[in-house]
């Protein structure tokens, strides 16, 4: 069963420990999302909002974050794709024993595209950073790990969050914004509570 040393920079893979820096994690099983084939639909949607995207810059001269289509369309659903694999790969990180409590994964405005970089899981006792690999979607890289103590999170908004939000993350080793948009059911909040709630439960340990 794999572990994080206390600093969270080596892992324990179970015969020995490697830089978390280092950690390229395996393709992931397939996830029941994948598995319905609304993956495959997701797609479809997101290549329809990339074409619809031209058409709104013809009659409104921009693109407006969170209102366009292609800010829109498939992105909820590769949202949830993204944390049911989140999961599994928190369950190879660290074992059954300490599974993700919860998650979010980054959304932002690419031009004519949305894409996703980042996303964070939280256990009962670590805060895990991963950046996505953009070739296939899948967390592939961990740019952070560290006890829920050594970590704060905040949520940072323009304009309420109709324009910008972001979950905000500092550690021992950098500071990671998981961005997003309201339009796409992005909600930093229940991320927020577990991480407080693992914060609580060690302090009254």
């Amino acid at each position: 069963m794999g572990q994080f040393s206390d600093d969270g920079r080596w892992w324990w893979d179970g015969r020995t420990w490697v830089a978390t820096a280092q950690i390229v994690l395996p393709q992931l099983p397939i996830t029941e999302f994948e598995r319905s084939g609304r993956l495959a639909r997701a797609r479809a949607d997101l290549a329809n909002g990339r074409r619809a995207f031209w058409s709104w810059v013809v009659l409104l001269g921009g693109n407006i974050p969170g209102l366009m289509p292609v800010n829109r369309r498939g992105f909820r659903e590769y949202r949830t794709w993204t944390i049911e694999q989140l999961a599994l790969a928190t369950d190879l990180l660290l074992g059954p024993g300490e599974t993700m409590v919860a998650g979010e994964v980054s959304s932002y405005d690419y031009w004519d595209n949305w894409t996703r970089n980042l996303a964070v899981a939280v256990t009962a006792a670590h805060v895990i950073v991963f950046r996505i690999d953009h070739r296939d979607g899948q967390p592939r890289w961990i740019a952070m790990a560290a006890r829920m103590t050594d970590v704060t999170m905040e949520r940072v908004t323009v304009l309420f969050g109709l324009m910008y939000q972001a979950l905000r993350v500092t550690g021992p080793t950098g500071r990671w914004d998981i961005l997003g948009f309201q339009a796409h059911k992005f909600d930093p909040q229940p991320v927020i509570d577990a991480w407080r709630k693992g914060v609580g439960a060690v302090a009254g340990a």
